[in-house]
């Protein structure tokens, strides 16, 4: 990316704004300092020498201001695929140019959640069973091990299942499951290595079911001609607590602002997973005085984090 960006310029760039979660970690701000630590020493190994940092919902936020007269209160509501964070701010396209912001930013909050884990609920929800996912084995009738499944609907995790040790106790527990033909699968996907084409199809339908109320997931990467129908309502119903979660967030951000949420004139969305219509509608049930913003969502915090350098380096 920064040779990409030096060739564009014509010169070697030498200062970044580099975006960042509210929270790297929760509830652990020595480790959250750490993250930012190491994101710096990376940008340094890069050959930047000026480093600056923004929170992305504060930079989402400087996105849409400038289309703002008067003065707006707002709620910024980033959520990406592994982390969801909040700004309360006041917006106008005359603060554009002040220097100092902190007093307009009236308080930050973030939350470990994301599309990563919306995945993973989707996917123990309506992909794992085609996987034998809660079947049973043996003669005392005993659930099978769920751990795999977990960590399959996990892409960080997926590598560490293809070792020869997990593989051969599949094949032992196929000899006494109950549901051959769907568990079978599951040693398929271990032995062929096809975890991220199974992430990768669950994504996919999460995508898919933004648009459409079913969709029938393809497995050709298992079996020929194989798929699933899954339907939106399986979708929301999965995703349901970690929505809560989300929304929770975003109102510990009012608490912290001191700010009612009907006092809340924009809601500011942006990051892929504001995409996913149950989310939308949770925000609107939580605004109902706010109007919604959603437009450039998926490049609002980019466009942000190079207005505040503008700001910052000229």
């Amino acid at each position: 990316m920064k040779a990409g960006a030096d060739s564009e310029a014509g010169n070697e760039i030498e200062n970044v704004v580099m975006g960042r979660p509210v929270h790297f970690v929760d509830n652990d701000p020595e480790a959250d300092k750490r993250a930012q630590i190491e994101l710096r020493s990376i940008a340094l190994k890069l050959g930047y020498k000026n480093i600056d940092f923004q929170f992305e919902p504060i930079a989402a936020a400087f996105a849409h201001e400038v289309n703002i007269s008067g003065e707006k209160l707002a709620l910024v509501a980033d959520l990406g695929g592994g982390t969801s964070d909040f700004t309360v701010i006041r917006l106008s396209n005359k603060y554009i140019s002040k220097p100092d912001r902190s007093a307009d930013i009236l308080a930050n909050t973030g939350v470990r959640i994301g599309g990563n884990d919306f995945d993973k609920d989707l996917s123990l929800a309506a992909i794992m069973p085609e996987l034998g996912y809660k079947s049973t084995y043996g003669e005392k009738n005993l659930e099978v091990p769920l751990r795999h499944y977990y960590d399959l609907s996990e892409w960080s995790k997926v590598n560490f299942l293809y070792t020869t040790k997990i593989i051969s106790q599949t094949r032992q527990l196929l000899y006494e499951s109950h549901d051959k033909n769907r568990f079978k699968r599951l040693l398929q996907v271990l032995e062929q290595e096809t975890g991220h084409a199974l992430l990768a199809v669950t994504e996919e339908t999460k995508i898919a079911l933004t648009d459409e109320l079913t969709y029938n997931t393809p497995f050709d990467f298992i079996e020929d001609g194989l798929s699933a129908k899954v339907t939106r309502d399986q979708f929301d119903e999965a995703i349901l607590p970690q929505i809560k979660k989300i929304t929770n967030a975003a109102q510990q951000c009012l608490d912290e602002a001191g700010v009612l949420k009907d006092n809340i004139e924009l809601v500011i969305l942006t990051g892929g997973t504001t995409e996913v219509l149950s989310v939308q509608n949770e925000f609107r049930k939580l605004f109902p005085n706010a109007v919604l913003a959603d437009e450039n969502k998926l490049s609002s915090v980019g466009l942000g984090l190079a207005y505040d350098s503008q700001k910052k380096f000229g």
